[in-house]
């Protein structure tokens, strides 16, 4: 194969012939692209030129038509093609005889561990890591798998055949055409149904992501409209709780000071007492820490006592909806209103972090006030208003007003 490879190769890139070969009048076979590069190189440029072969130096005369007018090697380029399939085929083989060999130590694989379910060969069994497991020929274990996987295709294919019963119960008009299938239990050609169930279910998909698509344009239409309102009561509302939570915290902060001045003074000297070097630095630091604690004791008759200063989520969520109407909000093909207590809680805490925070009885006192007032009666449906701006101009006239004195 070496010796056919070398014959086939060009002998100016070393490579195996690219199609189209040239056939020159002293017998040397080129590449057609390779010859070419040759005539540039050797300033050949016209029809009528002439070069020397690379091989023999003998001149070659182009005859008025160039690098179209010599001679092509039909043949072999046939056996080129030959040889390419030969040599593809022995990598195929290469590849599976290696993949029959052990990695670890070169032998060829002959039996199955049955603990790790690994092909193995006869020195992993010996002296390797499956040397205490179980093992089979790897020829009977590949003929029982073999079987035991036939028959979980089999399974497969009926919870496949299941799967698609449902979606045919579920969706009828998605069913697919009779006429595409034998009337016994058993469809013919599984395959085929198969498919036909998959490009039902194709469309399905597709319409469910238009009218998810439809939805969203929805959403940030109205939702633009809305939030374009309350932008400044958001940004309002921020400030004024980073403006309370400094101001808490300063004041906790300060307690927490006072209170921890004590409980660290009394480490210091307790620390001095049982761990001083000598009597010298004992001294030095006697002072010191006498002078502090004269200074805390004068300093303050009574310690602060720490009182529990929380911000009142309560308060800045009713300043939030202030004037809105939530149960305003609908989906537009079901206009259907989260009316229910439930429903609203649960998208309180969808979105409150801190919700674990309140108590229940707390939680149910804001959204009922919230919402008292506003819903729709049970059988009234809740509808869109026309202009996507008009629910919060109206609803949120009193907004306006007050953020105005505000």
């Amino acid at each position: 194969m070496e010796a056919l490879g070398a014959a086939l190769s060009c002998p100016v890139c070393m490579e195996l012939f690219t199609p189209p070969v040239l056939l020159l009048s002293c017998s040397h076979n080129f590449c057609k692209q390779c010859l070419e590069l040759i005539l540039v190189g050797q300033n050949c440029t016209h029809a009528n030129g002439q070069f020397c072969c690379p091989v023999c130096r003998k001149v070659i005369y182009l005859r008025g038509r160039g690098t179209n007018g010599l001679q092509r090697n039909i043949l072999a380029e046939n056996i080129l093609e030959k040889f390419k399939e030969e040599l593809e085929t022995l990598h195929t083989k290469e590849q599976n005889q290696l993949a029959q060999t052990c990695e670890k130590h070169g032998e060829s694989v002959n039996l199955m561990c049955l603990s790790d379910e690994e092909p193995i060969c006869g020195i992993c069994k010996l002296f390797g890591d499956h040397k205490s497991h179980p093992v089979a020929k790897i020829s009977d274990a590949y003929a029982e798998r073999k079987v035991n996987f036939a028959k979980d295709i089999q399974l497969v294919l009926q919870k496949s055949e299941s799967a698609a019963q449902a979606v045919r119960a579920a969706f009828p008009e998605a069913a697919p055409n009779n006429s595409d299938f034998c009337f016994c239990c058993t469809p013919c050609h599984p395959e085929l149904q198969g498919k036909q169930e998959m490009n039902d279910m194709e469309k399905l998909i597709r319409e469910l992501s238009t009218s998810a698509t439809d939805t969203l344009a929805m959403i940030d239409a109205i939702g633009d409209s809305l939030l374009s309102g309350i932008k400044y009561r958001i940004a309002t509302l921020k400030k004024q709780l980073q403006s309370e939570h400094c101001s808490k915290l300063e004041k906790l902060q300060l307690v927490a000071r006072e209170l921890e001045a004590p409980r660290e003074l009394y480490q210091q000297m307790k620390m001095l007492l049982q761990h001083h070097a000598n009597a010298v630095q004992f001294l030095h630091e006697h002072k010191r820490l006498k002078g502090e604690m004269e200074r805390l004791v004068e300093g303050s008759v009574s310690l602060p006592v720490p009182t529990k200063d929380t911000i009142s989520i309560r308060r800045y969520f009713q300043e939030l909806i202030r004037g809105i109407d939530i149960t305003a909000f609908a989906l537009p093909e079901t206009d259907q209103v989260p009316a229910s207590m439930a429903g609203l809680q649960e998208a309180w805490q969808a979105g409150c972090a801190m919700q674990g925070r309140l108590s229940q009885q707390v939680l149910e006192d804001i959204l009922c006030k919230a919402v008292s007032g506003s819903g729709p009666k049970p059988n009234q449906e809740a509808k869109l208003p026309r202009n996507p701006s008009h629910a919060y101009s109206v609803q949120g006239s009193e907004i306006g007003s007050r953020e105005s004195t505000v």
